[in-house]
């Protein structure tokens, strides 16, 4: 079970439904279901391993919600980076050194939970479109990453 120092509070399934007809697609139902109860914040545990790494991995800052604050806003994260990211993930979350923590909204890895390395992200300037180049899988689902989390 997920343990949150603090939220945005809940959303409405209608707010939320508007959104998923806005991006196209429909959030997988873990995901979706922690947006209705907590819509992003700051949890407990923040450390998370990587699954085929387990010696390293990152620090969760904070998960993204639909809020007015910049700094956790989803809206702002998904406009910012949807063409440096790969078209099929979503922004959920960041840690402390700007790398994102993406969520897979459609095709086959569709629910799984990524880490994204700025540093080694797709060249723009020099034609390279977003891969998976610089993604290291840190769950198979939205639950699994919430429960991983481990205390620093």
């Amino acid at each position: 079970m997920v343990k949150m120092l603090n939220n945005n509070g809940t959303l409405q399934e209608n707010f939320l439904e508007t959104h998923e007809q806005f991006f196209n697609f429909k959030f997988p139902k873990d995901y979706r279901d922690f947006l209705l109860e907590y819509n992003g914040g700051i949890t407990k545990n923040t450390v998370f391993l990587f699954k085929n790494d387990p010696e390293d991995g990152s620090i969760l800052d904070r998960l993204f919600g639909f809020t007015p604050a910049k700094n956790q806003n989803i809206l702002i994260y998904f406009r910012n980076y949807q063409n440096r990211i790969p078209n099929n993930t979503f922004p959920i979350g960041y840690d402390p050194g700007g790398n994102l923590v993406l969520l897979s909204v459609k095709g086959p890895d569709r629910g799984k939970v990524y880490f994204w390395d700025h540093e080694r992200e797709a060249d723009s300037s020099q034609g390279e479109k977003p891969s998976y180049d610089n993604l290291t899988l840190i769950a198979d689902s939205f639950d699994e990453f919430i429960n991983n989390l481990k205390p620093e």
